[in-house]
């Protein structure tokens, strides 16, 4: 409303402020629906594997090294000791494998290992040859007599009995450094090569310390296995 008594440069000061607050809502509002628009686009985490801990004992092994299997061993061991102590076995008793650091090489399949000769730049050694192995020892095809698992302490095994194996995505960008360090590849190469050899029913998460946040919000304990 035009007011008489404000002096003329002082009502242009005040039409050219309030033009500008109108603009800068319209700027905020079209920033918001922007935003909005862009996180509506966002893939979203599956989260599935959390909802199927269902059952009264959950537990989580944290496996940040291979170190020969020991997980899987241990893994095998916690769950025959449920079911002989206690006649308790999955879906009651839940178990999750949650693969980091070091770890990474139980869930990366054979060509992988092979392509970027894994048992070498992790220090895996075939128990039979004496050499780096080229194969992955944690898997049921390759396992062998006197090798470093057992076909039930296998990967499959474990996951025939309802385990959980998850791996996370900062530990597979570190294993792509790792490899593109050792000049195995480009990042790119070597980083869509995991992307693609993870063990089949594998579960990639974004970062494991969520995972495990997520897991303790659930009342999964956590067991260090590394």
């Amino acid at each position: 409303m035009f007011d008489p008594h404000v002096p003329t440069h002082r009502r242009g000061f005040l039409a050219r402020l309030s033009a500008a607050v109108v603009a800068g809502a319209g700027l905020i509002g079209s920033s918001r629906d922007a935003f909005a628009a862009s996180a509506g686009d966002a893939p979203v985490p599956d989260d599935s594997w959390l909802r199927a801990l269902t059952g009264k004992h959950k537990t989580a092994f944290d496996v940040d090294a291979h170190k020969n299997g020991s997980a899987l061993a241990q893994g095998k061991s916690f769950l025959d000791a449920w079911k002989a102590e206690y006649q308790l076995e999955p879906p009651t008793v839940n178990l999750v494998m949650a693969v980091r650091g070091t770890g990474i090489p139980i869930v990366l399949n054979d060509a992988l290992w092979a392509r970027y000769r894994i048992g070498e730049q992790y220090g895996i050694v075939d128990p039979v040859t004496r050499e780096p192995a080229v194969r992955n020892p944690f898997v049921t095809a390759n396992v062998q007599p006197r090798g470093l698992v057992t076909r039930e302490q296998t990967v499959e095994a474990l996951q025939a009995r309802q385990v959980i194996f998850l791996v996370c995505r900062n530990t597979i960008a570190g294993a792509t450094r790792k490899l593109v360090a050792a000049g195995l590849g480009t990042t790119e190469q070597v980083r869509g090569s995991i992307d693609g050899g993870i063990i089949p029913g594998v579960i990639v998460v974004p970062a494991m310390v969520i995972a495990f946040t997520q897991m303790q919000e659930h009342g999964v304990a956590y067991v260090y296995a590394g």
